[in-house]
């Protein structure tokens, strides 16, 4: 086992005060963790409201990781830029670092881990294929490699899962929804996305709405997938400056990270399946610096 550091460095205390492209967030058996992607680290912290600076480090040296996933003693996240993925094991003196997956090809980009099944699945972006991944023994395995050929080939950042369905976007110009539960990914249906919309970034079904990230710089939500002519804008609602990235849900908002042109995270309420209510920012550091640039080409993202 490999122990994993629990503070950085001092020479990293530039960078490490602010987060630059965070991709993710989430909160996971009690504890809440920022994948910050563009300074190499994934951070966590019992407390939501701590300074950046006061965050502990879960891992410096993973290469633009851009999720992370557990089931309240296992966590995965993916190691993108060297194609691989990282397990680490909460145990009762904190975390470690207990495996390197290896050969994960294709850039992994979105990890999930689902109850129902009780599985980890790893998205890669560019050779579109989903790794299926069962914990044994405290140990985590590639149960099945799966291609997905319905992306035809197509740059993929992400998928969901709604409703006991994986849903991808937006791959060739659609949203595809896959059905997941039998061990494999069978192609259900497809919807056509408007070429403005293409470039994708998540998809949640939050109340009586699908809520949708775009690069760059857009967010909508619509309430059926087969009309994207009624949808509806909803960036400067939010207030984003950046480009709207990964939703999750937890601690009874929806969450919503923000990157390149400007970093951070914001969070907001639905009432009554419909109204946006609460709005507020966790972090803003606007536009990077020098230090969380010269940190980004530190490592292959």
């Amino acid at each position: 086992m490999m122990l994993v550091p629990s503070t950085t460095q001092a020479s990293d205390k530039m960078y490490s005060d602010r987060l630059f492209t965070p991709t993710f967030t989430t909160k996971i058996a009690g504890i809440y963790f920022i994948v910050d992607c563009w300074n190499h680290r994934i951070i966590y912290s019992r407390d939501i409201d701590q300074p950046i600076k006061n965050w502990k480090t879960l891992d410096d040296d993973i290469a633009g990781p851009h999720s992370i996933a557990g089931n309240g003693t296992i966590f995965v996240a993916e190691d993108t830029g060297r194609n691989r993925l990282f397990v680490y094991t909460l145990t009762p003196k904190g975390f470690k670092k207990t495996q390197i997956i290896d050969g994960i090809e294709g850039r992994p980009h979105r990890t999930i881990y689902d109850p129902a099944t009780k599985k980890f699945y790893a998205l890669t972006s560019t050779s579109q294929t989903m790794y299926i991944l069962e914990v044994k023994d405290g140990k985590v395995f590639i149960e099945n490699k799966v291609p997905l050929e319905f992306l035809e080939g197509a740059y993929v950042r992400s998928f969901s899962i709604i409703n006991e369905k994986m849903f991808f976007v937006s791959g060739p110009g659609k949203v595809s929804v896959a059905n997941y539960m039998d061990g494999n990914v069978f192609l259900e249906n497809q919807y056509d996305v408007p070429s403005e919309f293409s470039e994708m970034n998540d998809i949640k079904k939050i109340g009586d709405y699908y809520y949708v990230s775009i690069y760059a710089e857009k967010m909508i939500r619509l309430k059926d997938l087969s009309n994207f002519n009624e949808y509806e804008d909803i960036y400067d609602k939010l207030g984003f400056k950046g480009t709207p990235y990964y939703m999750t849900y937890f601690d009874g908002k929806i969450f919503i990270t923000e990157i390149d042109s400007s970093s951070g995270i914001k969070s907001f309420r639905v009432k009554d399946r419909v109204d946006i209510i609460d709005i507020e920012t966790l972090n803003d550091f606007g536009p990077p610096n020098n230090a969380v640039l010269e940190r980004k080409s530190e490592i292959a993202t």
